[in-house]
C-alpha cells in the first residue's frame, strides 16, 4: 500500500511539473522580436545600433573615445556585401553645364576617355557648389557639410591601425582662390569611426563578411572658423537600401557628382566629375566615374527631394574611397571606383559629429521611423 501511494505521488508530481512547463515549451516568441545581427538585438521593429568613434584634438594631441546607441528600423540594417541592384539611369540636371570641355586622357582609375572637367578657379571655382570643395593637407579632397565641418575619407586621417602622422600635427583644409593658390586653414579636431579602425582589410586571411576596407571610410574634420558661411556647404544625406533590399535611396541608377584635387592633374587644380551608379551593395556604391590619387575623400552629392521644403536640393550621400574589384560572388564582375555610403547609421554618425542629428532625423523620418517605413514599403508593393 505504501509503495502504491509513493508511486501515485510521484506520478502526480510529474504531471504537475509538465503542466508548469507546457506554456513555455509551446509559447510563441515575444512580439516585435527579430533575429539579432552583429550590432545588437532588434525589438519592436527597431534595431539597437551602437555608434563608436574617436575624437582627436589637434590642439591638445589627446584622443577621446565615445559611443552612443541609436534605434534604427530593422529593415535598414543590412551587412551582406553581395551586389543588390544594377542599373544605368539618368539623373537630374548637373553642374556640368557650368564648365567647359576638358582634355581627354586615359590612365588607371580612368574608365575609357577621361571626361573630368577642370573648374576655373577665377570663375566657377568661387561659386557654389565648387566653392565648398576642400583640399586636405594629407593629400586628399573633402567637402564642407556645415559652416565649419569637412567630410572626407577616414583613410586620409587614419590607416586602420594608426593615425596619419601629418594629420596629428599639421592637419589643414584648403580652399582654392581666384589666382589658383590654396588658402589653408588649420583643423581644430577630427572624428573617425571605430568601425573603420576595427574593420578587417581586404585580402586578410581572417576577413569577416560584414567588414571591409571601404565600409566605414568616412571622417569629419572640424575647422576653427565658420568658412561655410561664405563658401557654402552641402548637407549630408542618406544613401541606403530599404524594404528588405527591394528599394534603394540614392543607389544604383542615381547620378552622382563630385569635385576633387587629383594628383595626375596640374598642381592645385580642381576637377569635376559626373557619373551614374552602376551597382551597389548595402555599404558601397560602385561607379565608373574617373578619379585619381588625391580624389579620395571627395563628397559624392546628388539631388534629393526635401519633403519639408517641397523642393530638391543637393545632398552629399557618399565619400569617394578608392578603387576595387567586385566580390567573387557578385552578379556583376568588374573593377570600379567606389564610395562609402552614408547609410542610416553612418548618416546619423556624421550628423552627430557636426551637431545636426535632430535635423537629419527629421529630414529622413520616413526611413528612420519604423511605422513610416513599414507603411512606405507596404504602399510600394501593394
Amino acid at each position: 500500500m505504501i509503495t502504491r501511494n509513493r508511486a501515485f505521488a510521484a506520478v502526480a508530481w510529474l504531471a504537475l511539473l509538465l503542466l508548469l512547463l507546457l506554456p513555455y515549451s509551446f509559447a510563441a516568441p515575444p512580439s516585435g522580436k527579430h533575429k539579432s545581427d552583429v550590432r545588437g538585438e532588434a525589438t519592436n521593429g527597431y534595431h539597437q545600433h551602437t555608434l563608436s568613434w574617436d575624437t582627436y584634438s589637434v590642439a591638445t594631441g589627446k584622443t577621446e573615445s565615445s559611443s552612443a546607441t541609436i534605434a534604427l528600423p530593422y529593415g535598414l540594417v543590412r551587412h551582406r556585401h553581395e551586389l543588390i541592384h544594377a542599373s544605368a539611369g539618368a539623373g537630374w540636371a548637373s553642374d556640368m553645364q557650368q564648365l567647359q570641355e576638358s582634355q581627354r586622357l586615359s590612365k588607371r582609375l580612368i574608365f575609357g576617355a577621361d571626361d573630368r572637367v577642370r573648374v576655373d578657379p577665377a570663375t566657377e571655382g568661387q561659386k557654389f557648389p565648387f566653392s565648398a570643395v576642400v583640399r586636405v593637407s594629407t593629400g586628399c579632397s573633402g567637402l564642407l557639410v556645415s559652416e565649419r565641418h569637412v567630410l572626407t575619407a577616414a583613410h586620409c586621417l587614419h590607416d586602420g591601425s594608426n593615425f596619419i602622422p601629418s594629420a596629428l600635427l599639421f592637419l589643414r583644409a584648403g580652399f582654392i582662390e581666384k589666382d589658383g593658390r590654396t588658402n589653408w586653414h588649420f583643423a581644430k579636431r577630427f572624428f573617425v569611426s571605430s568601425y573603420w579602425k576595427n574593420a578587417t582589410r581586404s585580402g586578410s586571411a581572417n576577413q569577416h563578411q560584414y567588414q571591409n576596407w571601404d565600409d566605414y571610410d568616412f571622417a569629419v574634420i572640424e575647422l576653427g572658423d565658420d568658412l561655410g558661411k561664405s563658401r557654402g556647404f552641402i548637407k549630408p544625406g542618406m544613401s541606403s537600401l530599404f524594404c528588405d533590399n527591394r528599394q534603394s535611396l540614392q543607389g544604383a541608377g542615381s547620378t552622382m557628382q563630385y569635385v576633387s584635387f587629383p594628383d595626375d592633374k596640374s598642381r592645385e587644380s580642381l576637377w569635376y566629375t559626373e557619373t551614374n551608379v552602376t551597382t551597389e551593395s548595402p555599404q558601397l556604391l560602385y561607379f565608373t566615374g574617373d578619379a585619381w590619387h588625391g580624389s579620395s575623400g571627395a563628397g559624392l552629392y546628388a539631388w534629393d527631394y526635401d519633403r519639408n521644403a517641397g523642393k530638391y536640393e543637393r545632398r552629399v550621400v557618399a565619400v569617394l574611397s578608392g578603387n576595387r574589384n567586385t566580390e567573387s560572388t557578385a552578379s556583376i564582375q568588374g573593377n570600379f571606383n567606389v564610395g562609402a555610403r552614408l547609410t542610416a547609421a553612418n548618416l546619423l554618425q556624421v550628423c552627430r559629429w557636426i551637431g545636426t542629428e535632430g535635423e537629419c532625423t527629421e529630414r529622413y523620418s520616413q526611413y528612420l521611423d519604423a511605422q513610416q517605413l513599414a507603411k512606405l514599403c507596404k504602399e510600394e508593393y501593394m
